[in-house]
């Protein structure tokens, strides 16, 4: 294998790759070509009330996810390019049916929980991250990826998108899966590492580590919001 090494930025606000054999690529952003995509944001992970606050919380607080996330949607609204919202949604019949079925464990974990439930606090948006009009929210995803259960790709190559920040909840599950999917679809993508969150450290730290594997790209909030300025001048 090639002995690739990364000195460390001069800008401390930028990410820092973590594993040293991964070249590292800066994607040339086309504002016309651009969005915004955001996974889960909404109360099962984003609130207090959360009944898993007790797993994201810490990871949510640290990050400052929310802040994050409404700062990067106000940037995008000025900026003109869109904010595309891809939410976990599960019906009252889907939540009686499917745990009489075989679950992965975090499905377990949700279905206990009855987290995204249609219609209840949970399934709904943060109050600060309400859809606006330049919000494209997404048919929800019922498994980890929209690309899968949802409309993600036709969504995306009908707004003439072909690279997306990606960043959101969790950052090791549905972000990750995302991230995967969207590749495999001939998308670029460009994950924001510190405006995720998960469930512990661990998960966070596990989730860096793929990113770093997956993504054209992996940036921190500031320095995603330094380049989007710049590629509007």
């Amino acid at each position: 294998m090639a002995a690739y090494t990364n000195a460390a930025p001069a800008d401390s606000h930028e990410y820092v790759y973590k594993q040293d054999f991964i070249p590292r690529e800066t994607v040339a952003i086309n504002l016309s070509k651009t969005a915004m995509f955001v996974t889960d944001p909404q109360n099962d992970f984003l609130s207090e009330k959360s009944p898993v606050w007790g797993l994201v919380g810490p990871t949510v607080t640290k990050n400052k996810v929310v802040e994050k996330e409404k700062t990067l949607k106000a940037l995008a609204k000025e900026l003109g390019i869109p904010v595309f919202y891809s939410t976990h949604m599960y019906t009252k019949k889907e939540v009686e049916q499917w745990p009489t079925m075989p679950l992965n464990g975090i499905d377990k974990v949700m279905f206990e929980q009855k987290m995204f439930v249609q219609g209840t606090f949970g399934h709904d948006f943060h109050p600060e991250l309400k859809p606006d009009s330049n919000t494209v929210v997404m048919n929800p995803h019922k498994g980890l990826s929209n690309f899968w259960t949802g409309d993600a790709a036709l969504q995306l190559r009908m707004f003439g998108i072909e690279t997306i920040v990606l960043y959101g909840m969790s950052a090791n599950m549905c972000v990750e899966s995302h991230a995967r999917d969207a590749i495999e679809n001939g998308f670029e993508v460009i994950i924001v590492a510190d405006a995720t969150g998960a469930a512990g450290d661990a998960a966070y730290e596990a989730a860096l580590t793929d990113y770093e594997f997956l993504a054209h790209e992996v940036v921190t909030a500031e320095q995603i919001i330094k380049r989007l300025k710049a590629a509007k001048k």
